[in-house]
């Protein structure tokens, strides 16, 4: 996003996006989401534990800098992201699908929480992380694992949803 955004219209962001993105689950049904070949062999219940781990991780990033502690460490340090997503796909994939539904109906309300109550001038101002060693803002910390990766994973989703209707 090239303009700046308000905490308010961070949230509404957030909020309106999972909205997006749970309308497009309802639409898969529940009885698809463990259907693989959504996205190569991953299902929905696979890319909605995906975007959950990111989503904590960013969460409890945020959560760390708001209490003054350090970030938790990167689980795959020096890992491609491919490599990275192997891994958590293989660690996750057999997660009965209630528990990766309910993980990410909680991920998500821990990432509002996380917004809830900064300043507007926190999401974008460095300082406000620099006490952790990092360089970027709270903003960047949040878009590409919270309301923008919902909308890079809705596409294949999207794209799916189309595929499997026209058979």
């Amino acid at each position: 996003m090239d303009k700046q955004l308000t905490t308010a219209q961070l949230l509404e962001v957030m909020h309106t996006a999972r909205s997006n993105w749970e309308a497009l689950l309802r639409e898969a049904g529940e009885a698809r989401l463990t259907e693989p070949g959504v996205e190569g062999d991953w299902s929905l219940k696979d890319i909605i534990a995906h975007i959950t781990y990111f989503e904590t991780w960013a969460t409890n990033c945020l959560m760390a800098i708001r209490r003054g502690e350090p970030l938790p460490l990167p689980e795959y340090k020096g890992l491609s992201i491919d490599e990275e997503n192997a891994l958590i796909y293989e660690r996750q994939r057999s997660l009965p699908l209630a528990d990766v539904l309910r993980d990410s109906q909680i991920s998500f309300q821990r990432s509002i929480e996380s917004v809830q109550g900064l300043h507007d001038d926190d999401l974008y101002d460095v300082k406000f992380t620099r006490a952790t060693g990092v360089a970027w803002s709270v903003h960047d910390l949040l878009d590409g694992d919270t309301y923008e990766h919902y909308q890079e994973h809705s596409v294949s989703v999207r794209a799916w949803l189309d595929r499997v209707a026209a058979h």
